[in-house]
């Protein structure tokens, strides 16, 4: 697929093309995710002030997801989603995808020993399951990410069965003056610098992409709009982190 404007900008405004060679945003995209992927977890500890497995319990408990199901978690990086699913919800089974190898890498030498969790290379664009197949999907920070949102949001639905339940996770956009001050501040300025001078020296600087990609990232009330067009239902919307995590439930 061909840049868009947009993501041609976002290339420019996050330093892609300093240390990325493609021709395509998914190619960037997963060679961005590859190189991350050895401080992925690590990086995320820092972001969340280690807060990132409680607030992904609560999430997970949100979703909807029952025992018994049989789960899909796309953009499943190193499997922290997939693996609180199976935790949680007794005889579930998840099936995580993505596009970046090395994120799989790690999720499969986690997974070692565990029937209930697998992992498979795919891109979320393109799923490759039949229509209706699970009884539950979600997807974590990967919105943003996507070429087309409504596109991506479109597959989720398609493999997921009528009545099934469907979770998105992302980035949020805080509400009130002085929470927007304090995520500019930190977001914006502090994470960037720390990615330069603690974090990735002579690497892509990925607390630089974090702040980028969300600027022009819908709003929640957008968000719930686009799921609505999208014929999904029932639709619910929690914030955590002073709202800088965003998640919404859904009904196919």
């Amino acid at each position: 697929m061909a840049l868009s404007s947009e993501k041609k900008d976002l290339i420019r405004r996050a330093g892609f093309q300093e240390h990325f060679q493609a021709d395509s945003w998914s190619d960037f995209n997963r060679q961005f995710f590859n190189g991350l992927a050895p401080k992925y977890d690590a990086l995320n500890e820092v972001l969340t002030f280690g807060q990132q497995k409680r607030y992904k319990t609560r999430a997970v408990r949100r979703s909807g997801i029952t025992p018994g199901d049989l789960v899909l978690d796309i953009c499943t990086g190193t499997g922290d989603m997939a693996f609180l699913i199976a935790d949680e919800f007794e005889r579930s089974t998840v099936i995580g995808i993505d596009v970046a190898e090395s994120m799989l890498h790690i999720a499969r030498r986690r997974a070692a020993g565990r029937p209930d969790v697998e992992f498979r290379v795919g891109d979320a664009m393109a799923l490759p399951f039949t229509d209706g197949m699970f009884d539950a999907a979600v997807m974590s920070y990967g919105l943003r990410n996507l070429d087309d949102l409504q596109k991506g949001i479109d597959e989720v639905r398609r493999v997921v069965r009528p009545g099934g339940k469907i979770t998105f996770i992302d980035l949020g956009k805080p509400e009130g003056a002085l929470r927007q001050l304090i995520y500019r501040a930190y977001f914006e300025n502090l994470l960037p610098f720390l990615g330069r001078h603690l974090f990735h020296r002579g690497e892509f600087n990925s607390f630089r992409y974090l702040p980028e990609s969300n600027k022009n990232f819908p709003t929640p009330t957008q968000l719930r709009a686009t799921l609505t067009a999208s014929g999904l239902r029932d639709i619910q919307t929690y914030t955590y982190m002073g709202g800088t995590v965003l998640q919404l439930t859904a009904v196919r």
